[in-house]
């Protein structure tokens, strides 16, 4: 037996806590309690107090954003109204409604009118481009047969353009859930860009197809195509190599696609021709 031990047969001691201990004990379990009580009644104002600031912060820039889409919008009202008067009598000199002209009088009255769309088109797209970031577009989504639609398109794009303009287009409808008014501004600028940048003699082509869980536009053009540099900067605004192209068209068409929940990628080499990609989520049809 060890010194001191319990004998054979018998219970070790028994350890009695006073009163006093006992609540020495609760008071520090309360207070430890109280503490982190008040640490997490500190964090949590903390936190309402930021969450408050963001949206404020937020608020102010929504409304900052508003304030400058009113003003570009009226701006853009302002522009395109004398424009388009000037733009219309340009083209009643052009065509000799307003009696004969000359050669170099049809010239002058054509870099008038081609001028005037230039600046039309720009304060257009200002106009799309500070709506879309201010989030003013409220998407009225509806169910669209992507096929037909691009088909549309391209009927359209054909009756302004002399590039050849071809469409791969074949296989069942695909259904998507889009916006038409900003689902056609996009293929537009997508057509209208490919056109503008393929040059005399190209060709543009529109193909759809359907990807896993996502509808396929791509247009392509057999130009001149891009280098690295070009390429980087392509969906930045006011970037364009074009003498007619305003440089917003790509900007608006992304922001566009991305309210759809889509995407917009670029395939080019320079001398080797530029495919621009735009992606959809689809929809089923038994949905």
């Amino acid at each position: 037996m060890v010194n001191g031990g319990p004998r054979a047969g018998e219970l070790p001691p028994a350890v009695w806590v006073t009163t006093d201990q006992s609540l020495g004990f609760t008071l520090a379990a309360v207070a430890l309690l109280l503490a982190a009580i008040v640490v997490l009644a500190v964090l949590l104002v903390r936190t309402v107090r930021a969450h408050q600031v963001t949206r404020q912060e937020a608020e102010r820039l929504r409304d900052l954003a508003k304030d400058r889409a009113q003003r570009i919008s009226t701006l853009s009202h302002e522009v395109r109204t004398p424009l388009a008067l000037i733009k219309g009598a340009g083209e009643l000199i052009a065509d000799g409604s307003a009696g004969t002209v000359t050669e170099q009088q049809r010239r002058f009255a054509d870099t008038i009118t081609e001028n005037c769309t230039h600046v039309i088109e720009l304060a257009e797209g200002l106009l799309s481009q500070a709506r879309l970031e201010a989030h003013l577009f409220e998407l009225r989504l509806e169910r669209i047969d992507l096929r037909a639609f691009v088909r549309d398109a391209v009927r359209e794009l054909r009756r302004v353009h002399s590039v050849l303009i071809q469409l791969d287009n074949h296989g069942r409808p695909i259904t998507v859930m889009a916006d038409a008014r900003l689902l056609r501004e996009a293929l537009w600028n997508l057509g209208n860009n490919a056109v503008r940048h393929a040059g005399t003699g190209a060709t543009v082509t529109f193909r759809v197809e359907r990807g896993e869980d996502q509808a396929i536009v791509a247009v392509a053009d057999d130009g001149q195509g891009m280098d690295s540099s070009t390429r980087s900067r392509i969906f930045e605004p006011f970037q364009t190599t074009s003498a007619s192209g305003t440089g917003l068209g790509l900007s608006i068409t992304k922001m566009i696609i991305e309210l759809h929940r889509g995407r917009v990628l670029v395939d080019t080499a320079a001398r080797h021709g530029t495919i621009m990609y735009l992606t959809l989520p689809t929809k089923d049809e038994d949905d």
